[in-house]
């Protein structure tokens, strides 16, 4: 759609405090992971199903890091953005780990000395919580994925096929 079509990412952390003995396999988690990877296979994306015993047990540190990558513009941004999933979901690495996260935003071609300062100064941390306030207290955001689309107010939750996007889209022109 080209420039008709504005897509802003914000920040949602699912728990605001890191969480113990997260679980894999057998669970919600395990069924979700399966379905992204069936629905987004056809686009080259690839859901490794998670090998370790527990899972990270929340995302605020990737987060964090991709706010202050996002000081360095759009293209920074959008190969952390991809670094972060990929690390995650294809290669299995902990990005609820403040150091994983350094090295996962230092193959990313960015200024890491920067990044490293802001990390540590804790602007990304700030950026995150006001994305989160805004999501929750503006718009009832619960769980991710959740687009909104402010000019129809229409909300789309959870895993939504193409069709209902371009829906909304349509509805919003």
């Amino acid at each position: 759609m080209g420039d008709g079509l504005l897509i802003e990412e914000r920040a949602f952390p699912l728990r605001p405090a890191p969480e113990r003995g997260v679980a894999f396999r057998g669970s919600y988690r395990e069924a979700g992971w399966r379905r992204c990877g069936e629905m987004s296979a056809a686009d080259g994306v690839v859901f490794t199903p998670w090998p370790h015993a527990e899972m990270p047990g929340w995302s605020l540190p990737a987060l964090e890091a991709a706010k202050c990558v996002r000081k360095q513009g759009d293209e920074p941004f959008r190969r952390v953005h991809r670094a972060l999933f990929r690390a995650y979901f294809t290669e299995s690495r902990n990005i609820g780990d403040p150091n994983e996260v350094i090295r996962i935003v230092s193959d990313c071609d960015v200024d890491v000395e920067r990044f490293i300062a802001d990390y540590r100064s804790g602007i990304g941390r700030e950026a995150v919580v006001a994305d989160y306030e805004t999501a929750v207290n503006e718009h009832g955001v619960r769980s991710i994925p959740t687009v909104v689309v402010p000019a129809t107010g229409r909300v789309l939750v959870g895993l939504v096929d193409l069709a209902s996007y371009r829906a909304a889209i349509e509805e919003a022109r």
